[in-house]
């Protein structure tokens, strides 16, 4: 019992603690450097889910399709590493995203 009452005072330091890290974090590098990393993390994320959802619709797709289906005949076409590929594109473009992030951070240090 004396556990439950110490969680109440556990989630409040860990708040705390969390928004003095944000906290820092702006006032340390910038609001904007804080929203691009933001930015990027939500959009790699976002990214991450829909490769992930695809991957399991055209697993569940190819399952469920009868043998002679024109649908059937036309995805397999795909080859069967195109998730693998489309994975390595958008990893690509989030590095990509990263790299111009990263310049642009730094002519706006250098001007300074």
């Amino acid at each position: 019992m004396p556990a439950l009452v110490a969680i109440p005072a556990l989630i409040s330091s860990l708040i705390a603690g969390i928004s003095s890290i944000i906290t820092y974090l702006l006032t340390t590098f910038g609001r904007k450097l804080f929203i691009g990393a933001v930015f990027i993390t939500v959009y790699t994320a976002l990214l991450v889910t829909f490769v992930t959802t695809l991957n399991s619709e055209f697993t569940n797709l190819l399952t469920t399709l009868p043998n002679n289906s024109f649908s059937l005949a036309g995805l397999s076409l795909v080859p069967s590493n195109a998730i693998t590929c489309a994975t390595i594109v958008v990893t690509a473009k989030a590095a990509q995203m990263l790299f111009y992030f990263s310049i642009g951070i730094l002519r706006v240090k250098l001007k300074a």
